[in-house]
């Protein structure tokens, strides 16, 4: 097992595929199901890809010049380069350093954030604390959530992945308007959405150079909250839900400023975001109680094993003429010298340009086959 240019290639392509996919994927119902699993698949999908180069019966063998025409003679070219080891340091180096940086960032974003929570919020009255523990009631499930409240901020956001936080705005909340922004927030840390802003971070940084990584940020925070939506209509009827869209618009209304929150938080809702929370709105209006979760789950599955396999269908190799030998009695051939002959018995022979026929074992006659080697019978 190794990694090389055309396994790395492979890998390459075929998970670019199924991120075009999964974009795809997104703008339809899928999107109510993307999550976790997707993210892990991808993740899974990119390592097998290339570091499992494997080659199966009915695997075709092409060459380079077939699978990579359009730089099958730049890789002819650099062939020698590629195998300097001073540039494929450079080049990972160069790898390294861009994911290095862009990590720096991120962590230096998210400390940021965390160091604000800590030194400019309150912790929660009693009063929220409770409306916490109806939400977890109502939902079955419980996690450990802290919560705080914060002078300079318009929309309540969940941040955290180990240590889970939601943070409120200091303004006046009905407690229906309150029990309803819990329960938004709180469905996000049970769908686990700030651990997939992470995953999909993480990709984006580790493959920062292939711009079709990044179509997994497009519409994500549009993707989640409408996920999150469904979700929490799954835990009210007709009626809770009308109410829950108006405790939404009504706090909407109430924003005096734009703003937008770090990437990793998960908010009510964006003030400058009108399209999307029409269709937020639209979703949970149209909503049927009657969604298959696992089976849609199984499904994203078996499409991602499905792809999986096909990619193996095919397997691109180096091509390159193997030296001739210079030893005495050495014949060198190859299927443009050399043929195989089937007699009416059905024995093979290797009938080379200018040589005395070879009679062939059932396993040598295979070996050519793969080569290609014409066959004429008798």
């Amino acid at each position: 097992m190794q990694v090389t240019i055309f396994s790395f290639l492979s890998a390459l392509l075929w998970s670019s595929l199924l991120i075009v996919a999964i974009y795809l994927l997104r703008h339809t119902r899928f999107k109510q199901h993307f999550g976790v699993l997707s993210m892990v698949l991808l993740y899974l999908f990119c390592a097998v890809r290339l570091f499992l180069p494997l080659e199966f019966p009915h695997t075709l063998i092409a060459a380079d010049g077939v699978i990579y025409p359009h730089i099958y003679n730049l890789l002819t070219r650099e062939r020698d380069m590629l195998a300097n080891k001073p540039l494929v340091l450079i080049l990972c180096a160069a790898w390294l350093l861009g994911f290095c940086e862009l990590l720096f960032r991120y962590i230096r974003q998210y400390r940021k954030a965390i160091y604000s929570v800590a030194h400019y919020t309150t912790p929660w009255d009693e009063r929220t604390n409770a409306l916490l523990e109806q939400v977890q009631r109502q939902t079955g499930r419980k996690i450990t959530v802290h919560g705080y409240t914060a002078l300079n901020i318009e929309s309540a956001f969940g941040m955290g992945v180990l240590h889970k936080r939601i943070i409120l705005p200091d303004r006046d909340y009905t407690e229906t308007e309150l029990r309803y922004v819990l329960l938004h927030e709180y469905t996000h840390f049970l769908n686990q959405d700030t651990l997939v802003k992470l995953l999909v971070t993480l990709f984006c940084m580790i493959f920062w150079w292939n711009p079709v990584v990044y179509l997994l940020q497009k519409d994500l925070e549009q993707t989640l909250e409408i996920k999150c939506d469904l979700s929490v209509a799954r835990t009210l009827d007709e009626q809770e839900r009308a109410a829950y869209l108006r405790t939404i618009l009504s706090l909407m209304k109430q924003t005096r400023h734009k703003h937008r929150l770090p990437f990793m938080a998960t908010a009510l809702f964006q003030a400058d975001a009108q399209a999307e929370i029409k269709e937020r709105f639209v979703m949970v209006m149209t909503y049927s109680a009657h969604q298959h979760r696992r089976a849609a789950s199984a499904m994203f599955t078996g499409v991602f094993a499905v792809l999986l396999i096909a990619s193996y269908a095919v397997l691109p190799q180096p091509k390159f003429e193997a030296p001739s030998s210079e030893k005495a009695g050495v014949i060198n051939f190859d299927n443009s010298t050399a043929y195989i002959k089937q007699d009416r018995a059905g024995r093979c022979w290797l009938c080379i340009q200018n040589e005395q026929p070879i009679e062939l074992t059932e396993s040598e006659t295979e070996f050519y086959k793969q080569l290609n080697f014409p066959i004429i019978k008798e």
